[in-house]
């Protein structure tokens, strides 16, 4: 996963488990920060929406159990086909 620089991925939560890695760069969300060589955990209790910070893009490496589901007002109506 590349997120630009400053910019944001859509808020969601997960079906399953998510393990990030992050490999270059930063991201913070709304349990913490997170820099080269940290992980972030997340689960179905999470609802969450990384942003990358304002110095460089942030490089992950994302491994999941289950696809995420999208919480966003609009961006929920592409949950239907982020399913397996």
């Amino acid at each position: 996963l590349r997120i630009a620089a400053g910019r944001a991925i859509p808020k969601h939560t997960h079906r399953g488990l998510e393990m990030t890695l992050v490999l270059d760069g930063a991201f913070s969300d709304e349990a913490g920060q997170y820099g080269s060589g940290d992980v972030c955990v997340a689960d179905g209790k999470i609802e969450h929406q990384p942003i990358a910070g304002l110095a460089q893009d942030c490089l992950c490496l994302v491994v999941a159990s289950s696809p995420i589901r999208l919480t966003g007002p609009l961006l929920r109506l592409l949950n239907p086909f982020l399913t397996r």
